[in-house]
């Protein structure tokens, strides 16, 4: 790389590339998880993103590690940009609207199991404060397998996923 290179080479304020490599026009091409077309999303895509937007905040980490482990939501999600919040200038997403998710998925406009909707309330509750469930109304009905997820989503939501371990 030249040394003119060096000195126009693009910073990326989202996954903090810098080396050159991975940054300026093809960037968005490659390795940055904050990038996405409409034509381009996948389940790995939004989950990168998601954990970006996450890291650091126990709740919403342990909202999108419920939908990540149960497996069903990030691929359907991937699919719904209208469901997903991006930034007002530049378009690029960055987390999903939870208040949106759980309004979806209570009024049925969601095609799913009784289960599956279950999980995805309950995740929106851990990401979104704002976004109530009934606790009783959500666990009732799950496998032994999702009550696991879901006990290890609420320990880790508490700062403690260390707790949640046991029940998985």
């Amino acid at each position: 790389m030249s040394k003119s290179e060096k000195e126009t080479a693009m910073f990326c304020e989202h996954c903090g590339e810098t080396d050159g490599e991975e940054t300026g026009i093809d960037h968005d091409e490659r390795d940055c998880p904050w990038y996405a077309t409409e034509d381009s999303w996948t389940a790995d895509d939004l989950e990168g993103v998601l954990r970006q937007t996450a890291s650091g905040i126990p709740p919403l980490t342990a909202a999108v590690e419920l939908l990540s482990t149960h497996g069903t939501w990030l691929p359907r999600l991937a699919e719904r940009d209208d469901l997903m919040v991006a930034d007002g200038e530049t378009g690029e997403v960055y987390d999903l609207d939870w208040a949106a998710l759980a309004e979806a998925a209570n009024g049925s406009q969601l095609a799913a199991s009784g289960s599956e909707l279950r999980i995805l309330a309950i995740a929106a509750s851990l990401a979104d404060s704002r976004v109530p469930v009934r606790l009783g109304d959500a666990l009732t009905g799950l496998d032994a397998i999702n009550l696991g997820r879901v006990l290890k989503a609420i320990a880790t939501a508490n700062g403690r996923p260390e707790a949640g371990e046991r029940h998985v």
